[in-house]
């Protein structure tokens, strides 16, 4: 038999991340009197996606009222749609004040969790050999874990010229009159082709599946609503009337009966089809171009893209749209499959992220629970599953912020507080009770998918039929929605902290020798 003298546990918190998720759990923490935790990140600054992206014209693609946590309104951003050196600069003065700066250990990467059984307590294990024991874990990773840097082309490594990604964009690189080309053609592409396009000799953009580029009516903030927006509680009121519009729509995507929602559906699809072609008339010139941007797929199944600039660049002589597909690339050319060979000095890979919905992003062997559960296993044979997007039955006293269903139909900061509301109330239920252990019971996380997949049918059928050829995240490779939570917003609020205490089971003080001995064995 092994030791069985119970060890000292380091902290009673482990927060892995300090983007924005791990920002909003370490306030919420220090809300219900939880002092004694620590951020572990694997960068060298606080920030996450935003510290990381700051590629030319980065920024969000949700206006300011809504891309905010809503207990730190801010009143001063300086354009309607935040930029990305103000998103950061707002997320880290909030951890700042909140001396979470002081908290995080920084340049550490946690490589591999393993549940103690023994002393209830999860052994965190770093790139460097380190490992770190915490009581709970809260993973804080978020959304896009990590950036699809090495997309599957031939040739890719050989290639002499610089290569950027826009999670680790290169500012001294020079791009004047240079011939560049960009792969990818979503969210981070259309915010960085505009500004190349005025800098660059040539640029050709390579894209797999058009997608749908809407208008981004961005403006300067006046001063005027600037100071409105400074009145006591204006911009939670007005927050909370996105959210009542939000709630509105909602609730007629998911409780219209199948047999009206079905033709509504086709009705959307032809009404956006129609309004869309008409937007690319008003922005790009010449009609073949305009061909290749029509998506063939209904405006529903993306989060859709604010185009800005985007479309228009296309009406420059320097830029170039190719949608024949990448046979291989060169030591300085781009070679497509109709034999087409274009030379290139520099190569952009917009190529997205490994999302948190995708089962081949949780790798086996990297979370380990009770009894030798794999989390990576787990998700990619049988598939994503969580309570309340959070809690996973065989990993007790871990949750994370952004898990299956965790999309509510709002901003990823709104995400992140109703993700936390649950967990902060766990764990005020379990340092009430005394309790060392806490795991969601099978149980419940079957009714809680169960209840997902029961609502979710307008939305699986609309992303299954009318979403054919989008390549959208929405459906993951097993082709499972598990982005979007059916829920509305506010039954998602409530049920967040509403929910029945016995759907977890809370264990007080340590196992018995013979039990931490039977769990070892089940791990080995």
């Amino acid at each position: 038999m092994g030791d069985t003298t119970p060890r000292t546990t380091d902290v009673e918190v482990a927060i892995i991340g300090a983007g924005a998720g791990g920002i909003c759990a370490g306030i919420k923490l220090q809300e219900i009197g939880i002092d004694d935790f620590v951020l572990i990140e694997r960068a060298d600054d606080l920030g996450g996606t935003w510290r990381a992206n700051t590629y030319p014209n980065v920024g969000a693609d949700l206006p300011f009222l809504a891309y905010q946590f809503s207990f730190a309104p801010k009143n001063d951003w300086s354009h309607f749609f935040a930029k990305g050196d103000e998103i950061q600069d707002y997320h880290v003065g909030l951890a700042k004040d909140a001396g979470l700066d002081a908290k995080t250990i920084f340049g550490t990467e946690v490589v591999r969790e393993q549940w103690d059984e023994h002393n209830h307590h999860w052994e965190l294990h770093t790139a460097t050999g380190q490992t770190i024991t915490a009581r709970f874990v809260l993973s804080a990773v978020g959304a896009y874990i990590n950036p699809k840097d090495k997309p599957d082309i031939e040739g890719l490594s050989t290639f002499e010229g610089k290569v950027v990604i826009p999670s680790g964009w290169d500012h001294d690189y020079d791009f004047a009159g240079k011939r560049v080309a960009v792969i990818g053609v979503g969210s981070s592409a259309v915010q960085i082709a505009p500004a190349l396009a005025e800098q660059v000799e040539h640029l050709d953009i390579y894209q797999r599946t058009p997608q749908w580029y809407f208008p981004k009516p961005d403006f300067a903030t006046p001063r005027w609503l600037q100071r409105a927006l400074g009145l006591p509680r204006l911009a939670g009121w007005l927050h909370e009337a996105i959210l009542a519009v939000m709630e509105l729509g909602l609730r007629v995507l998911i409780y219209t009966p199948r047999w009206l929602f079905a033709p509504a559906a086709n009705t959307f699809d032809r009404a956006g089809h129609a309004l869309y072609r008409l937007w690319l008339r008003l922005c790009v010139k010449d009609r073949e171009t305009r061909r290749k941007l029509d998506p063939s797929y209904g405006p529903g199944c993306t989060r859709g893209t604010l185009g800005g600039g985007y479309l228009s660049v296309f009406n420059r002589d320097n830029v170039a749209l190719h949608t024949t597909g990448i046979d291989h690339i060169e030591p300085d050319a781009v070679v497509t499959a109709d034999g087409v060979r274009r030379p290139i000095d520099a190569l952009v890979l917009a190529t997205g992220y490994e999302m948190f919905s995708d089962p081949e992003t949780y790798r086996e062997g990297t979370v380990v629970g009770h009894n030798g559960f794999d989390l990576g296993r787990y998700y990619n044979s049988v598939g994503l599953r969580a309570y309340h997007s959070t809690a996973v039955a065989g990993l007790p006293n871990r949750w994370m912020l952004v898990g299956p269903y965790s999309w509510t139909g709002t901003a990823f900061h709104y995400i992140l507080e109703n993700a936390t509301r649950h967990i902060t109330a766990v764990l005020d239920e379990t340092r009430d009770r005394g309790a060392t252990r806490v795991e969601v019971t099978e149980q419940a996380q079957a009714r809680f998918h169960d209840d997902m997949v029961k609502r979710g049918q307008n939305l699986a059928h609309y992303f299954s039929i009318h979403c054919a050829g989008s390549n959208t995240y929405f459906v993951n490779s097993q082709g499972e929605s598990v982005y979007v939570r059916p829920w509305t917003i506010y039954q998602s609020r409530r049920r967040s902290v509403e929910f029945d205490r016995s759907d977890y089971r809370f264990t007080s003080g340590r196992p018995t020798p013979a039990e931490s001995e039977a769990s070892l064995s089940a791990v080995n």
